[in-house]
């Protein structure tokens, strides 16, 4: 599992409410440690296995349009449909 779809679970995970909050949480935070806090406040969490395998991807960071497609909003239409940008805005 690549850390943008271990990131997307996360977030679904959170109640839709809630997602941008936790989203903008992630972004501020400064260290694992503070990340780990975000998604306990938020109960998103990952089984074992899943965090296994996100954490056995080679790929360095999540980038911010990362996080703005997995709280739910297209990063080119600013819309909220879960595409990766398969949306008709491309």
């Amino acid at each position: 599992m690549t850390r943008k779809e271990g990131l997307k679970l996360l977030v679904s995970r959170v109640p839709e409410d809630k997602r941008e909050a936790f989203v903008a949480e992630l972004r501020e935070a400064k260290s694992k440690e503070d990340r780990m806090n975000a998604a306990k406040k938020y109960n998103a969490t990952l089984t074992e296995e899943e965090a296994k395998a996100i954490k056995n991807d080679t790929a360095n960071e999540v980038s911010d349009e990362d996080l703005d497609t997995a709280a739910g909003g297209c990063s080119t239409c600013n819309q909220n449909c879960d595409c990766y940008c398969s949306c008709s805005c491309n």
